[in-house]
């Protein structure tokens, strides 16, 4: 990080009164995401959560790289690429199911 995005994001820290580290509400808020969606970039690396948490532990992030983060427009791009990459292919996957459930029953 340069010495400038570092002294803006520190800058954008103490204004915001943010803690050092946020929970999973205060870096989708941050971000612009749902919660939900922060689990997705987590699992397609986008996001990574501080320590070596177990996956049913509480997610913890840095709140100045999250801020980097924020303000990092190719990474919003890429993030946003994703989710809507995965909701896509979880409906996809549920209409498959579904005409294929609909395949069997007829058939009977």
């Amino acid at each position: 990080m340069t010495d400038y995005v570092m002294q803006a994001a520190m800058a954008t820290w103490a204004a915001r009164d943010l803690p050092a580290r946020l929970d999973v509400a205060a870096t989708a808020k941050l971000l612009g995401f749902a919660e939900h969606d922060i689990q997705v970039l987590m699992a397609v690396g986008k996001l990574t959560p501080l320590g070596d948490p177990a996956s049913n532990a509480p997610k913890w992030f840095a709140a100045v790289e999250m801020i980097r983060l924020a303000a990092d427009q190719d990474w919003l791009h890429k993030a946003t690429k994703e989710i809507a990459k995965f909701w896509r292919h979880k409906r996809e996957r549920r209409l498959n199911l579904l005409s294929n459930a609909s395949d069997g029953a007829r058939q009977v």
